[in-house]
């Protein structure tokens, strides 16, 4: 009876709005903006920068109207919501209605508020930076049949472009034109070329930096001119690029370097802070070399980077006068940060095992401890979970679950190997050594002790590529106690039971990501490669002991050891559809294959899907591997693969304010490379991939609170991989039951 009201009321509201009219509330001679009709360019006269012209002065012509379509200032949606809601409600101040305009109003989009003549003369402003000095922008207003909406059409007049004519650059200083007559392949601006603003801003920027990198300390850009003479020739200018009148003579000659002087505040303890050595490969300006302002930012820039200063500055005074010296002193002052960090994290979980817990994190950092811009890091996290079902709670066996965890890592600015410490790296690098332990008692199951260590080298090669190497990882895993419950789970599962054994992981990683997004903000991607081999090189040292690598049950100090070799690539790519609209795409592939020494990987290094950022329709290891579904409470352990393949497409939009909001759709599984008895169909096959992929869609929201983004979705199944009560490729039996709900911070991809 309920339902029914909430629906007949939902009927009403929609009705209600439905008969509103979009223009009741306008005000008088006012018309409503319901887009661009066209815009016309009605010279088609070809030029170099034609193209380019015209698609920046269209950008002055972008007025999305109410309700448009992606952000269109051309189509809109059907149902005008915002505007109903707006003339129905807006006089009402309290109740229902009231509510009802807060959440749906919008405010019309008056004709008057687009303002198309300021529109047409940011066009005309726009062409004539391309050289268009005899070009007209009008525009049209299209009155719809009320006589109250209004389109508007826009029209161009090109005319013709002009060029450049002859390009003179007058003498400066000697020093000077030869610099200029050096770099002659570089200029930007050619006799021919077509007129363009930003060719003559490029140059002068061109000339300032040259000469800036060549000593030139006290130079600026606007002490350079640049004139163009427009009459000598039609549609011909004629360049002249000079110097400003009266530029200080100390601006016209080079600077070198003298003395460097390095100041370090904030650590009055040690007389020596930082050792030398690891700073001297970070300063860039020598002594008598001429001034460089790459060398200048890259000094700052490598010093920040060594993590142990709040700030960092550099400035210069000349020795003696300014008119008699050429030598610049350099002063540098950083500011050391406080040496220690104390972070403390605590969170409450609730799981889809009926199991909720209570978790904390807690790390302390101590940085330059050994003076050589380390940071030495100690971390403990663990966790207690009970059992909240009223069955378990009834057995007098039940155990609760814990996990405790502890590392110590130290992490140091420099790749430490033989002859390159004192090397200096033009982006960022590091050298990381991490320790660590970890319990986990899963109540009623298992007790599992991994401990181990790595050693990590993180640099980058360009702007847009960096690299992680592993070349010594070692974990050690052992099972300390069982339950005959767990016991019969591996009994029935031999592969799962494998998985859990007692084995050391000898593994060597690269990871190398490619990430465009400072370079390409509008449509930016990410690429993601990551190799791990484990056990291939312990396997090289048994064959050059006389052992052949097929041998099998191999032992690293009387213990089986693994041997896998796993690849996993995700790309992502992002396209701009408006200021605020991003759709966003992902491709995840993966595998590893045990082999050797293993015929199952660690359960650690094997694949699962479902949760807050994979396949959002499904729980965390909900489905897989294949078509293979077994239910229960510790199902999880059994709903992992080899292979993964995994595709999702996110339009992200905004809604109000700092409310954003998500429709997504997200499609994959995972699977077993080798065929398992225990979990039939759980094996790849082409025949059947279409019907073993799982497939769903939802909707969620974002709040961004600038430094931090929190998320909420709803994933709604479509196709399930596994045989269900329904027949069909919509196999969901329950649609409300299947719906997850998921909480997040930050994107998922």
């Amino acid at each position: 009876m309920i339902r029914r009201r909430i629906q007949l009321l939902i009927f009403s509201i929609l009705l209600l709005l439905a008969s509103c009219s979009t223009v009741s509330r306008l005000p008088e001679g006012e018309l409503l903006y319901t887009g661009t009709k066209r815009v016309v360019v009605a010279d088609d006269t070809p030029a170099p920068l034609r193209d380019e012209a015209v698609g920046e002065a269209k950008v002055a012509f972008v007025s999305p109207p109410n309700n448009a379509l992606f952000g269109s200032s051309r189509y809109r949606t059907p149902l005008p919501i915002g505007l109903w809601a707006y003339n129905a409600f807006v006089d009402d101040s309290v109740g229902l209605r009231h509510w009802l305009f807060r959440a749906f109003a919008v405010q019309p989009i008056l004709v008057s508020a687009v303002n198309p003549e300021l529109r047409t003369e940011v066009a005309e402003n726009t062409l004539r930076n391309f050289g268009y000095f005899d070009s007209r922008v009008t525009y049209h207003t299209d009155t719809l049949a009320d006589g109250r909406k209004a389109r508007l059409s826009y029209t161009m007049l090109l005319g013709e472009a002009w060029r450049y004519g002859h390009v003179e650059y007058l003498p400066m200083t000697p020093g000077i034109d030869s610099i200029i007559a050096a770099t002659r392949a570089q200029r930007l601006v050619h006799e021919e070329d077509q007129f363009s603003y930003a060719s003559l801003v490029g140059e002068r920027n061109r000339l300032f930096t040259l000469l800036r990198e060549r000593g030139y300390y006290y130079f600026r850009s606007d002490m350079l001119s640049i004139e163009a003479d427009t009459i000598q020739q039609p549609y011909r200018a004629q360049l002249r690029i000079g110097l400003q009148p009266q530029v200080p003579t100390y601006a016209l000659r080079p600077w070198y370097i003298g003395n460097t002087h390095l100041s370090l505040l904030g650590d009055t303890t040690r007389a020596e802070p930082i050792r030398p050595e690891v700073l001297a490969p970070r300063i860039l300006l020598s002594r008598g070399d001429a001034y460089s302002a790459t060398a200048q930012d890259a000094t700052q820039r490598d010093l920040y980077r060594l993590g142990v200063f709040s700030s960092v500055t550099l400035s210069y005074v000349p020795r003696d006068s300014l008119t008699n010296s050429d030598t610049l002193d350099v002063y540098i002052t950083a500011m050391l940060e406080k040496p220690y960090e104390l972070s403390l994290e605590a969170n409450l979980t609730a799981k889809s095992n009926e199991q909720v817990g209570l978790g904390f994190v807690a790390s302390l950092s101590r940085k330059n401890l050994l003076r050589m811009a380390e940071t030495l890091k100690l971390r403990l996290k663990g966790s207690y979970e009970w059992q909240t079902s009223r069955t378990l709670r009834r057995e007098s066996s039940v155990v609760n679950s814990f996990e405790l965890e502890a590392d110590a890592s130290i992490s140091v600015p420099q790749l430490l190997f033989p002859g390159g410490y004192y090397y200096h790296y033009r982006w960022p690098v590091s050298t990381t050594a991490r320790l660590y332990a970890d319990w986990l008692n899963r109540g009623g199951y298992f007790r599992m002790l991994a401990f181990g260590g790595n050693l990590t080298y993180a640099f980058s090669s360009s702007t847009v590529l960096t690299h992680t190497v592993t070349p010594f990882r070692l974990t050690f895993n052992t099972l300390q106690r069982t339950t005959p419950r767990f016991d019969s789970i591996m009994t029935a599962n031999p592969a799962i039971g494998l998985s859990f054994r007692n084995q050391f992981v000898p593994a060597i990683s690269y990871t190398i990501v490619y990430d465009n997004t400072a370079h390409h903000p509008r449509h930016p991607s990410k690429l993601i490669l990551a190799l791990t081999s484990a056990g291939g090189l312990t396997s090289l040292i048994y064959a050059g002991l006389g052992h052949t690598l097929r041998e099998t049950d191999k032992t690293l100090l009387g213990t089986p050891y693994a041997q896998f070799a796993k690849a996993t690539i995700e790309a992502c790519r992002y396209y701009r559809l408006a200021p605020e609209q991003v759709l966003a795409t992902r491709l995840i592939i993966g595998a590893v294959y045990p082999y050797g020494n293993s015929r199952v990987s660690p359960f650690s290094e094997q694949y699962y899907v479902g949760g807050a950022n994979d396949l959002r329709a499904f729980p965390l290891r909900g489905i897989g591997p294949g078509s293979y579904h077994h239910a229960g409470r510790y199902a999880y352990m059994d709903r992992t693969g080899d292979l993964k393949l995994e595709a999702n497409v996110e339009w992200r939009f905004p809604l109000t304010g700092q409310l954003h909001g998500a429709m997504f759709i997200d499609a994959g599984n995972v699977w077993l490379l080798r065929s398992d008895d225990a979990r039939p169909g759980s094996q790849f096959r082409w025949a059947t991939l279409g019907d073993d992929i799982a497939l769903g869609t939802g909707f969620g929201l974002r709040y961004n609170l600038k430094m931090l983004l929190l998320r909420a979705d709803v994933g709604i199944p479509l196709h399930i991989p596994y045989a269900t009560s329904k027949s069909g490729y919509y196999n969901v039996p329950h649609f409300v039951k299947g719906l997850c709900f998921h909480l997040g911070v930050g994107y998922p991809f």
